[in-house]
């Protein structure tokens, strides 16, 4: 994942930084690898702006003494609670059970599933990518709504959600609404 949405009352409320803001998100959807490659190639994450957190309560660090890793640090329940949709299978399923199941290639009549991928790991990533935002998905909801009803699905569940089929949509709904 390239992009992040910051909730800006999450900014305000919570008096933090959109570094911090960063950090809980990564540290809350377990992007392990892109917290340290943020750490590595980005501007990373100050050991103020962690202990911070730690200090004011928002996160715990399970480090032991002595050490200092990244991915030991854990949101407190009531912060996730608030800041994040902790039914993380609720937008990712909803989208899974609004995708088209089957989809008829018209030159030979055979059809072919729409939904072959591991339906676990579209789960999650579907969580990291849109289902962590509740506003972004009712918006990925109507554009995949919108893309049913005007025939415009024809790639896998997978594809769609790895190409951000989505922005096309929004797109051209965009368009629509203009004319």
């Amino acid at each position: 994942m390239n992009t992040i949405e910051i909730n800006l009352d999450a900014l305000l409320r919570y008096n933090i930084t959109p570094n911090q803001y960063v950090f809980l998100f990564l540290t809350h959807t377990r992007q392990y690898a892109a917290l340290y490659r943020f750490g590595q190639e980005g501007p990373s994450f100050s050991a103020e702006e962690i202990g911070n957190l730690v200090d004011r309560g928002l996160i715990l660090n399970l480090n032991k003494e002595g050490y200092y890793y990244l991915d030991f640090f854990v949101l407190t329940d009531e912060v996730g609670r608030d800041l994040f949709d902790q039914n993380r299978e609720k937008a990712a399923l909803e989208f899974w059970n609004a995708y088209p199941i089957l989809l008829r290639d018209p030159h030979t009549g055979e059809n072919f599933s729409l939904l072959t991928t591991d339906k676990d790991q579209f789960l999650k990533d579907y969580y990291s990518r849109v289902g962590h935002a509740i506003p972004k998905h009712r918006r990925v909801m109507d554009a995949l709504e919108y893309a049913i009803d005007k025939n415009l699905i024809d790639m896998t569940i997978r594809q769609w959600l790895d190409s951000e089929q989505w922005t096309m949509m929004w797109e051209l709904m965009a368009i629509e609404a203009i004319q």
